[in-house]
């Protein structure tokens, strides 16, 4: 079981999807960065070939791995996740992908990858580091669409908890409140009913491998008043 918490940590072994979760990570920083070149240009095809009007939903796998097709707003949905990354990786993919239509909604999820024990994310450096990097993705978003809404850090499952800072979700996500408090970006908790109080864990069933979640079409259904509010 500890083992297979590592591989799913580990870079983009975070990836639940097509024969990937099967990789075997000798090197998850350097693999996260190649999968990363390749999925940006994924983004990027999605983006050319975007109507004139649609919601970009940007950040990690908790992004990525969200089913394709679905509408939200009555709007199609580009997926922007890149697995693996951290606020400060996300920053930098999203500074890559050009927009020729720019989104009515934007949306983030950032920080699962970000709380690592390893990373010691309650720190005042590191979390200081999330919280610059997460600014510049809102001001580059708010550049973008006339509405951002930024979520709250999905909780982790009891497996991992000596892997992942279970106690920094609940840390990051006030950040990230905050940040939204004084950038004029809209907030949100669409995992809200798989929290196990305010523990950071999940409730049992929550999550597939403890860390993504079971069913992810919920979660954007719990998300939708938001993005679609005034």
């Amino acid at each position: 079981m500890r083992r297979l918490a590592v591989l799913i940590v580990g870079g983009i072994g975070l990836l639940a999807i097509g024969g990937l979760a099967g990789w075997r990570l000798h090197k998850p920083a350097a693999d996260a960065r190649a999968y990363a070149v390749m999925r940006i240009i994924a983004v990027q095809v999605s983006l050319d070939e975007a109507p004139a009007d649609y919601v970009f939903y940007g950040g990690d796998s908790q992004v990525e791995l969200h089913p394709g097709g679905q509408e939200v707003c009555g709007l199609p949905l580009v997926n922007g996740g890149v697995s693996g990354s951290t606020a400060a990786a996300y920053a930098d993919h999203l500074a890559q992908l050009s927009f020729k239509a720019h989104p009515r909604v934007a949306a983030l999820t950032i920080g699962t990858n970000d709380i690592l024990m390893k990373n010691k994310p309650r720190s005042a450096e590191p979390a200081a580091r999330f919280e610059a990097a997460a600014e510049i993705i809102v001001r580059r978003l708010q550049g973008l669409a006339p509405r951002v809404v930024v979520t709250a850090l999905p909780p982790v499952g009891h497996e991992l908890g000596s892997l992942v800072d279970a106690a920094a979700v609940a840390d990051y996500s006030q950040r990230l409140r905050n940040l939204c408090g004084r950038m004029g970006c809209a907030f949100a908790d669409p995992f809200a009913d798989l929290r196990d109080g305010d523990t950071g864990f999940a409730k049992p069933g929550a999550l597939r491998d403890g860390l993504h979640l079971a069913a992810y079409r919920p979660a954007l259904k719990a998300l939708a008043p938001v993005l679609c509010g005034p």
